[in-house]
């Protein structure tokens, strides 16, 4: 390692900090990693529609690099442009790590690293090291089976190139070694998310009620999914779901997007609307946690996600969809019951596009309080344990320190 007057230089690259794990990650990484070494966070534009978390930038005295040509939506111009503005800042600042985050960011950052690796070589110069996080990936239900394919075919071609890649579960790791083959198991590596779990983790025990909704009706059951409104998230499979219950209960729907205005008529189409809140995206959702009986996740893929860890940390009960790394956040299965519906250690998989299914498993924890206050215990102790920025910083420390040797 380097002296404290000649720090290790980490530049990390984002396309965008729309809401989400991902944005959370690498504001808390730059943070956090800064009095270690010398770091610089390079992003791009949030889409239309999306809200962003610039917010977190002050909160965490982080002051990015933006660039306005980098952007989640396809442009071979505009890639063309972050590439080569990425490059000519590798040379300003001359990083001993590249560290990615998400697939734009990790194949423009990366192909900038490539292309400065192979001039500078030439003359001798050290390689940047190159270290790509996937929280995700878009190789299933975003684009169809051609688009697909091609990005799966890049995503190996850059791996060719990449030092180590991160996976944020053990899921996700399998499926990109053994599924997609985008690299051998041995180049990947897990290293869970860590957020500030400390808010989250106060919130009282299921049993106390004493500081909740005094002004609705106490019998009435929450049901709250957070998230983006946009298609992958799977909304309208638990809108659906939510118009066949038949007790007394209201879903509660926090986050933002395009979608807002085609679920908000699906819940007037179902009858429902007048049960279904609508709260748009809120900065801060442990109040929205706290008046929560049961936290639903109806997404067809996703990463580590970081509302299910949010939940956990609540000690709420989890109803979540078997995509991506979800499994490995509610633990090992313990029993089936109908529709396809599995009881594990932290809570309940159900299988995506599947509205029977979220059904079955809300009227289940209804039916079973006692259950699902076991899940959301267990879950609160696994995610205090191996979700923390501590746990986080000294990973990454550790895999800097291996990339470099």
């Amino acid at each position: 390692m380097k002296s404290q007057d000649d720090k290790i230089k980490v530049l990390r690259i984002i396309a965008r900090l729309n809401i989400g794990g991902p944005a959370i990650h690498t504001i808390l990484l730059t943070h956090y990693l800064n009095n270690t070494f010398e770091t610089k966070l390079v992003v791009g534009d949030v889409s239309e529609g999306e809200e962003n978390m610039d917010y977190l930038l002050e909160q965490y005295d982080v002051k990015p690099v933006y660039l306005n040509t980098l952007k989640r939506e396809l442009s071979f111009i505009g890639d063309l442009k972050s590439i080569f503005s990425i490059y000519k800042l590798l040379r300003e600042f001359k990083p001993d790590i590249v560290h990615t985050h998400t697939a734009k960011a990790g194949a423009v950052g990366r192909s900038a690293v490539i292309l400065y690796n192979l001039v500078h070589a030439r003359f001798g110069k050290k390689s940047i090291k190159l270290i790509h996080t996937f929280h995700g990936h878009v190789f299933n239900g975003y684009f169809n089976r051609l688009v697909t394919s091609a990005f799966i075919g890049i995503e190996r071609l850059l791996a060719l190139f990449t030092d180590r890649i991160v996976a944020v579960s053990e899921t996700l790791k399998y499926e990109l070694a053994n599924k997609y083959h985008i690299a051998s198991g041995s180049k990947i590596k897990v290293i869970y998310n860590g957020y500030d779990l400390k808010p989250f983790l106060t919130i009282g025990k299921l049993s106390d009620v004493s500081h909740r909704r005094t002004d609705t009706a106490g019998n009435e059951v929450f049901i709250t999914i957070v998230g983006r409104l946009v298609p992958i998230k799977g909304h309208k499979f638990l809108i659906q779901a939510f118009g066949r219950l038949q007790f007394s209960s209201r879903l509660v729907i926090v986050g933002d997007g395009l979608l807002k205005e085609g679920l908000v008529q699906l819940a007037e189409k179902l009858g429902i609307r007048q049960r279904v809140d609508f709260l748009g995206y809120k900065k801060d959702v442990v109040p929205v946690y706290r008046d929560t009986d049961i936290v639903v996740l109806s997404s067809l893929n996703e990463g580590a996600p970081v509302a299910v860890i949010e939940a956990l940390a609540c000690e709420k009960p989890v109803i979540a969809t078997d995509v991506g790394g979800v499994r490995d956040l509610l633990g090992d299965k313990l029993s089936l019951i109908p529709d396809g519906v599995t009881l594990c250690e932290r809570g309940i998989l159900v299988p995506p596009a599947n509205v029977q299914s979220i059904v079955t498993a809300i009227n289940y924890l209804v039916n079973n309080k006692k259950i699902g206050y076991e899940m959301g215990s267990r879950g609160r102790i696994f995610v205090s344990k191996f979700f923390t920025i501590d746990r986080l910083i000294t990973d990454i420390k550790t895999l800097y320190a291996e990339v470099l040797e």
